[in-house]
């Protein structure tokens, strides 16, 4: 009888009049009753929340028909991959600005001036073009052989057929020394390319945190806790 009762309270109660939030005037300390709308528009009630009701909201009554709490509905399959999405981007972030700030600190404490960051370019550029300049003498080398073993083969293939053979094999075995000094002569400019880039992009970042545009470090998840 008393759940019977329970249950026609909360009925007449928690529909047909407003359900109120508790108060501190609200001091029942009985039995609390469940409530939830499935997804097919149904109100259920009872000592537990019905299972039909397991991926909706679910609100818990006192005995009078006041809300005590309200258990929010679980996410959806949509809505946790989209909060997981948002989570990984937070993280990532957090990660670049964490990183910004760590290089910010070792371009200040590497560099006294402008012309130190000039200074470390213009060597590194140096170095490279001495390879680069070793490297071009030998191709220089190598074209002119090819050259003479070209004109060579030319005048074998009217007579020493053997002789011609091996020069062509001579010629062969240069074009590829060639190829492959000429990569490396074009893999050195592009690296010098690249650090006149990098270099460039440090010393407006330098200026800038000269200015007064040092990034302050982003706190850690354990930080803003």
């Amino acid at each position: 009888m008393r759940h019977k009762y329970i249950l026609f309270l909360v009925l007449t109660v928690g529909i047909s009049g407003p359900v109120l939030a508790a108060s501190d005037t609200d001091n029942d300390k009985g039995p609390k009753i469940k409530k939830c709308e499935d997804g097919a528009g149904k109100w259920h009630y009872g000592d537990t929340a019905a299972a039909e009701c397991a991926q909706s909201k679910v609100t818990i009554l006192s005995e009078k028909g006041f809300t005590k709490k309200v258990i929010a509905a679980p996410l959806t399959e949509a809505e946790l991959k989209e909060h997981e999405l948002k989570k990984e981007e937070l993280e990532t972030e957090q990660k670049s600005a964490e990183d910004r700030a760590r290089r910010d600190a070792l371009l200040l404490s590497t560099y006294g001036v402008e012309d130190d960051i000039n200074y470390v370019r213009d060597r590194k550029i140096a170095q490279i073009e001495s390879s680069i300049h070793t490297s071009e003498e030998t191709l220089k080398s190598l074209r002119g052989a090819l050259a003479r073993m070209e004109a060579q083969a030319a005048d074998e293939a009217k007579g020493d057929k053997t002789a011609a053979e091996q020069t062509t094999k001579n010629i062969e075995q240069t074009k590829l020394q060639i190829g492959k000094h000429e990569a490396v002569v074009a893999a050195w400019k592009k690296e010098q390319e690249n650090i006149r880039n990098q270099y460039a992009a440090d010393l407006a970042r330098y200026r800038e945190l000269k200015k007064g545009g040092i990034s302050k470090p982003v706190p850690t998840k354990a930080q803003a806790r």
